[in-house]
């Protein structure tokens, strides 16, 4: 039986460097699509694959990201693995969704890797077991921390108002919520915030102990924000959260 290999990305060359990966396997069909909207029309017609490799990120002003593509292919019950390029620190939030709404994904591939993790999850695939998922521990570990980030739908409009305003009641106005609410949200938040970037990108954070504890809550916060804000403001996050649990 030949062996089908969905891979989303918007850069054809990572679908060529597939296929070339796996040449040396006859039983093994690569096809790409550019976009999750492509792959959710293909697999209306479509839905015979066995592996897919999927891509985050789909270039600024991109409607969807790689937890739509993740979406329609549980739908279809293919499983997924994750590639992402090295270095893409403003992709961390993207990764910890993944593994909050769809713990059954596979594993991550970093796109660098070159081809013997692509060769062994194929070979995985036929030998009717999971790969190895070494890369991709620390963000399961670390996957209860977004929903500490975002504990309701509404929290994003505040996360949405920290990435242009940096004071309280500029924040608090484009949020519509009172600057109490602001105060509160960015207290909570900071030890998040220091949590992820710690156990995530190696980064300490001193202990917040200033006179002005507000202000550098507000600076903090909002500097993350802004490294995120891919995240915060894509389409698909927000309908994921509208879909999960109230978790306050």
């Amino acid at each position: 039986m030949t062996i089908r290999i969905m891979v989303v990305d918007d850069f054809l060359g990572v679908e060529t460097d597939m296929a070339r990966a796996l040449d040396d396997a006859g039983d093994v069909e690569v096809v790409g699509t550019r976009s999750p909207r492509d792959l959710a029309d293909l697999l209306a017609v479509d839905s015979d694959f066995q592996l897919a490799f999927v891509d985050l990120h789909y270039g600024r002003g991109a409607t969807e990201s790689g937890l739509a593509a993740l979406g329609s292919l549980a739908e279809h019950e293919i499983p997924s693995i994750v590639q992402t390029a090295d270095g893409e620190d403003n992709r961390l939030l993207f990764l910890l969704a993944v593994f909050t709404f769809f713990p059954d994904t596979w594993t991550l591939v970093p796109k660098a890797a070159g081809h013997e993790p692509i060769r062994r999850a194929v070979a995985a695939l036929r030998a009717g077991y999971r790969p190895e998922d070494g890369a991709a521990r620390r963000y399961k570990k670390a996957a209860p921390l977004l929903t500490r980030l975002v504990t309701r739908p509404s929290d994003l409009l505040i996360w949405r108002a920290l990435l242009n305003n940096f004071r309280e009641p500029q924040v608090a106005q484009a949020a519509h919520v009172s600057k109490r609410v602001v105060s509160q949200f960015t207290a909570d938040r900071r030890p998040v915030v220091a949590q992820i970037e710690a156990d995530l990108l190696g980064r300490r954070l001193g202990p917040g102990t200033g006179p002005d504890e507000r202000g550098a809550n507000l600076l903090e916060v909002s500097a993350f924000a802004r490294l995120h804000a891919d995240f915060f403001s894509a389409p698909d996050v927000e309908r994921l959260f509208s879909r999960a649990p109230d978790r306050r």
